[in-house]
């Protein structure tokens, strides 16, 4: 799975749109990438969620050739995880995933 990173330059939802641009990509995921999950608190951590039955905490990176680096991956469901989401204050992540578990 692969995860592209672009910058977000305007609060406006049309105008980010608009001035998007391709930064990188993240690969880590054998399978496809379903949810991705963001916090205010933690602007340079994003998690992916996979078919893999994995999920990957990354951390964005700022430089021109590597823009992000897998920190590291948590395993424990035995099918694909569907989503996953990150407490408001950071703390906790909650993830489900097909073999009906969280």
């Amino acid at each position: 799975g692969t995860i592209l990173v672009a910058p977000a330059t305007s609060a406006s939802a049309a105008a980010m749109t608009e001035q998007m641009t391709l930064r990188g990509t993240l690969k880590g995921h054998n399978g496809w990438v379903t949810q991705i999950a963001t916090t205010p608190q933690f602007p340079d951590m994003i998690l992916s969620a996979s078919r893999d039955k994995t999920i990957i905490m990354w951390k964005l990176t700022r430089d021109e050739t590597n823009y992000g680096i897998p920190q590291r991956a948590l395993r424990g469901h035995s099918h694909f995880v569907s989503d996953v989401v990150i407490s408001s204050d950071g703390q906790f992540a909650l993830s489900g995933s097909w073999d009906g578990t969280l």
